[in-house]
Order: C-alpha cells, then structure tokens, then sequence
C-alpha cells in the first residue's frame, strides 16, 4: 500500500479547556520521530501554534525534505535550513561545498542518506512543510566531512501544550527544561499513524489525553527525553 499523501490528528476538547488553553497562553506543539541510529541526534519542534479551538486539526504532508545548515546543535537553538530538497527511500543526498546537494539513487531502500563528500561538518536532518509554506526541521545531526548517515521518517507524532515559548525548527531534548522555568507544562501525548492516516483523540485540562486505550497512542512525560522518544 502506497503512504498517503497528508496524514492528519484531530484534537477534540471541551469548550472550558479551549477557555483555559487560551487564557494561560498556552502553545500547541507538534514534533516528528524519525528512524536514525546517531545518538547524538535530536529533535526539533516542527510546529508551535495558539490557533486551538474544540476542534483542533494538525495535518502534514507525507513528502519530507533533506536539509543541510551550518546551525550548531544546541539544546532551545533553533535550527536555519539552508539548502534543503525533496528525497525518498533509496536516494542518497550527496552535500557539497556550501551545504548545497545533489540527490542521487542509492543507498538502502528503506532509509535515506546524507553523504558530506567535503571536510566540513555540517547539521542535517529532515523537514516538512509547515502551515505557512515553509519547510520546517524535524530533528537535526551533525554530519562530519566525509561521514555518511542513513534516516528515515516515522508516521508518528508527539503533541503537547505548554505555555513555554519554542518558535519552530528549535531543537529540544525535553518540554520541561531541567531548570526553574516560569511556565506550565502538560504531558505529551505520541501519536503513530502507521495503520491509519487519520486519528481523533480528546484533551481535557484537568484529566489529559484519552484515545480509547488504543495501543497507537501512549502519553508521554512531560520531563522525558524527547531524544530517545523520538529518535529511534
């Protein structure tokens, strides 16, 4: 079966948690987990929104884009695309002089590939299309001169509220920071669409996610690394 071209997560909730979610500020957060082996990966928030409403749709494209950036990866950094091009399984972005590339087949059919073919350590990872048009890191690794990678993206998604202010494309290794914040977190819930391109789950402020208990779902803490959540 060939993937869908969008995948898509209703979030349904009672009109006094919209209420609540609106007047605390809270942000809607959307993040993407990918298959990569480098450890030292780690993931980037693709969306943040203030656009909640009882019925709250977040929907993406299944086509990604490879990236390259001279961004370094640091914990609440956000990450600057600087090149970036469409690719799929069995293709190989080769990175050259300057971050720019040239996608080539080859490579296992299953993943993706990023080959630096200069001495320059560049960050790389995957993006998607965001709301407004604009391609969005999903997780970023560095990729050393001469060092091949191999990823590839998981139909799954992490969503979370907080008033706890990431602009998209910044890397994070957890919503709560280890360290005294002023702001409000709540957990995390990971969503796999692997069998389904659609799901509906609820969200209430004071009992948190429901899905029926169905195991393509699992509430997420909001203190976990995110790193091993959603690098995998």
């Amino acid at each position: 079966m060939s993937a869908p071209s969008n995948y898509q997560v209703d979030i349904v909730m009672p009109p006094a948690t919209v209420t609540a979610l609106i007047n605390g500020g809270y942000y809607l957060y959307v993040l993407h987990a990918t298959q990569m082996t480098d450890a030292s990966a780690r993931p980037t928030v693709w969306s943040a929104t203030k656009a909640i409403s009882a019925t709250t749709q977040i929907s993406w494209p299944d086509a990604v884009y490879a990236y390259t950036s001279s961004t370094p990866i640091a914990t609440d950094n956000p990450i600057s695309i600087g090149f970036d091009t469409a690719l799929s399984g069995g293709q190989t972005l080769e990175v050259e002089p300057g971050g720019i590339g040239t996608v080539k087949i080859g490579g296992p059919p299953t993943e993706i590939t990023f080959f630096n073919t200069t001495t320059t350590q560049f960050t790389t990872g995957f993006a998607r299309t965001g709301t407004a048009g604009k391609n969005i890191p999903t997780f970023a690794a560095p990729l050393y001169g001469g060092q091949s990678n191999q990823a590839f993206p998981l139909p799954q998604v992490l969503l979370n509220f907080s008033t706890k202010v990431y602009a998209p494309g910044t890397v994070i290794t957890s919503i709560q920071p280890n360290v005294l914040a002023l702001a409000a977190y709540t957990p995390s819930l990971l969503v796999d669409l692997t069998s389904a391109d659609q799901r509906q789950v609820n969200f209430d402020i004071n009992t948190g996610w429901s899905w029926g208990s169905f195991a393509w779902a699992q509430t997420v803490p909001a203190s976990a690394d995110l790193s091993t959540v959603l690098i995998q």
